[in-house]
C-alpha cells in the first residue's frame, strides 16, 4: 500500500490487518512476491518459537536469493537454520553478551556534544540576526540578556552516527569514525545503500531485481562495494596485524572460526554485515522512539526520568560497571523503555520462517509444507486480548513498580509471547542486553543536559515500511543549564 498511497505502518495495520488479526489471530498477506501467513496471537507465536525444526528460520538468502536485500544480509546468525546456525551462534554469543561498555559512555558524551554544537550555532545565528535588526540604542541591553540555547534538530542521521559508532567499536573492533568525522566514507555508503534497499516497491515485489532495471543494478553494485569496504577495514584492523588473536570481539571470534574452517569466507562476511546492520539499526530505531515519546510526554515522563536519575549518585560515578548497575536498577527508566518497545517494536513485522512439513497452528489452521510464516509484532503489542482494553495507551506503569516486579513481568511477557520484539525460544535475540544498555546510557546523558519537545513543524508519522520508528523525527532541544 505504501507503494501507491501515503500510509505509514500504523495506518496499514489499522486499515487492513487489525480486525482480522484480532478476530482470527492469523491472516494471509502478500509480501516479498508470495503469499505468507502472518500471525499475532501469542499462543500461535509460542508454537512457532517452540517448534523451531518445523517453523525453520529461512532468511532472505533462501526466500528471495536473487534480491538486492538478500545480497545485503546474506546467510547469518539471525536467518540461518540447523547445524550452521548453531556454529554461528556459538561463535558470536560470548562477544555480544559479555562486552566492554566503555564505548557506550564515551560515545554518548560525544553525541551530546554534537547536539550542544548545534544549539550554539543556532543561538549564535539567532543573536546575530536579532542584533542586526535592532537599533544601536538597544544593543547594550541585548548584551546583558541571558539567551537559553535551543534548536530544532533533525535526528535520524545523528542517531545513526551514534549507533554505528557503538556497534563498530563493540562488535567489529574498530571505529567507523561516524562521531569523530563529518562525512566518513563508510557511513555515506551505508546511507546510500539503505535508501536504495528499503523502497516499498522492491520490498513487496523483489522479483523486479531480476530485471535489468538501471537503478537496481546500481543498488546491487553499491551493496557489494559497501560489503567489500567493511571487509577491507576488518582486514586492516584485525587480520593483517593479528589483532584478532588478542581480542574478544565477536568479529575476532568469527575470524578464528574462519581460520579453523568452521565457516566459509562468505559466511564470515555475511555475519560481520548482520552484526553491523542489526547491531546499529535496532538500537537506532529504539532510541529514536524513546526520544520521540519523551518529547511527546515531556512534562510527565521526561520529568520523571530526569528526577529518578538525579536522585541517584549516577553522575558522580566514574566506574562504568557501577554506572551500569545503577542504570539497570532504575524502575521508571526500565518501564519506559519496555513500554516503548511494546508500542513501537523496532521490527514491526517479521516473515522469516518456512514450514518443513505440513502442520497445525492451533486447533483450526492447517499450514502446508514450504509455506512462509511470520508475525506482526506491532499487532501482538497492541492486542486487547493480551494487554487489556488500554493496549493502545502509553502506560509504562503497567510493567510494575519495583525493579524485581518489572523484571518478572518482562520475563513473563516474553515467555508467554505477548512480547515478541526480541523473538523467543532458542532464537531469542543475542543483542538484547547491548541494545537496552545502549539506550539507557544515551538517555541518561541526554536527560542530564537537555529538555526536548517535538518540533512545531514536524508531522507526527511513523515509517511507511520495513523498520518501525517515527519518520524523519525532528526535535526541539533546550539546554537545561541555560546559556
Amino acid at each position: 500500500m505504501t507503494t501507491f498511497y501515503d500510509l505509514d505502518q500504523e495506518d496499514i495495520y489499522r486499515l487492513y490487518l487489525k480486525d482480522k488479526l484480532e478476530k482470527y489471530g492469523a491472516v494471509k498477506i502478500y509480501f516479498g512476491s508470495r503469499w505468507n501467513i502472518l500471525i499475532s496471537k501469542p499462543e500461535f507465536l509460542s508454537i512457532i518459537f517452540k517448534k523451531e525444526d518445523i517453523f525453520a528460520k529461512a532468511g532472505n538468502h533462501l526466500k528471495i536469493p536473487y534480491s538486492v536485500l538478500a545480497e545485503y544480509t546474506g546467510e547469518n546468525v539471525i536467518s540461518a537454520h540447523g547445524k550452521i546456525w548453531k556454529v554461528f551462534r556459538n561463535t558470536v554469543t560470548r562477544g555480544l553478551t559479555v562486552f566492554d561498555s566503555e564505548p557506550l559512555f564515551k560515545n554518548a558524551k560525544i553525541f551530546t556534544s554534537l547536539i550542544y554544537n548545534k544549539l550554539e550555532k543556532t543561538t549564535a545565528t539567532t543573536t546575530k540576526d536579532t542584533s542586526s535588526s535592532l537599533s544601536s540604542s538597544y544593543i547594550n541591553i541585548l548584551d546583558g540578556v541571558n539567551i537559553t540555547p535551543q534548536a530544532n534538530i533533525f535526528m535520524p542521521e545523528l542517531i545513526q552516527r551514534l549507533t554505528l559508532a557503538n556497534i563498530s567499536q563493540i562488535a567489529l573492533g574498530f571505529d567507523f569514525g561516524t562521531l569523530s568525522q563529518d562525512n566518513p566514507p563508510l557511513h555515506s555508503q551505508l546511507k546510500q545503500v539503505k535508501a536504495e534497499i528499503f523502497q516499498p516497491l522492491y520490498l513487496n515485489f523483489p522479483f523486479l531485481d531480476l530485471l535489468p532495471i538501471p537503478n537496481r543494478i546500481k543498488a546491487r553494485k553499491n551493496v557489494l562495494k559497501f560489503k567489500q569496504n567493511v571487509v577491507n577495514h576488518v582486514e586492516k584492523n584485525l587480520i593483517s596485524n593479528y589483532n584478532f588473536e588478542q581480542t574478544q570481539f565477536p568479529s575476532s571470534d568469527l575470524i578464528r572460526a574462519y581460520r579453523n574452517d568452521d565457516i566459509t569466507e562468505k559466511q564470515l562476511t555475511d555475519n560481520m554485515m548482520i552484526m553491523l546492520i542489526a547491531g546499529h539499526e535496532n538500537p537506532q530505531l529504539l532510541l529514536t522512539t524513546t526520544l520521540y515519546l519523551l518529547a511527546k510526554y515531556h512534562s510527565t515522563w521526561q520529568t520523571k526520568l530526569r528526577a529518578e536519575l538525579f536522585a541517584t549518585d549516577y553522575y558522580l560515578l566514574f566506574n562504568h560497571d557501577k554506572k551500569v548497575s545503577v542504570l539497570n536498577s532504575l524502575p521508571v527508566l526500565t518501564t519506559f523503555i519496555y513500554e516503548s518497545i511494546r508500542m513501537y517494536p523496532p521490527l514491526s513485522q517479521i516473515i522469516n520462517r518456512c514450514t518443513t512439513q505440513k502442520c497445525m497452528l492451533g486447533p483450526n489452521i492447517v499450514i502446508p509444507a514450504n509455506a512462509y510464516v511470520g508475525y506482526n509484532v506491532y499487532g501482538t503489542g497492541r492486542s486487547p486480548q493480551a494487554w487489556g482494553k488500554d493496549a493502545n495507551d502509553f502506560k509504562p506503569e503497567r510493567w510494575g513498580e519495583t525493579i524485581d516486579d518489572i523484571t518478572s513481568t518482562w520475563k513473563h511477557a516474553k515467555n508467554s509471547s505477548i512480547m515478541s520484539a526480541f523473538h523467543g525460544g532458542r532464537r531469542a535475540c543475542l543483542g538484547e542486553k547491548l541494545a537496552f544498555l545502549e539506550v539507557k546510557v544515551t538517555l541518561a546523558e541526554l536527560l542530564r543536559s537537555f529538555e526536548w519537545e517535538l518540533s512545531d513543524d514536524w508531522v507526527e508519522k511513523m515509517t511507511p515500511a520495513g523498520p518501525l520508528c517515527p519518520s524523519n523525527l525532528k526535535l526541539k532541544f533546550k539546554s537545561i543549564y541555560g546559556e
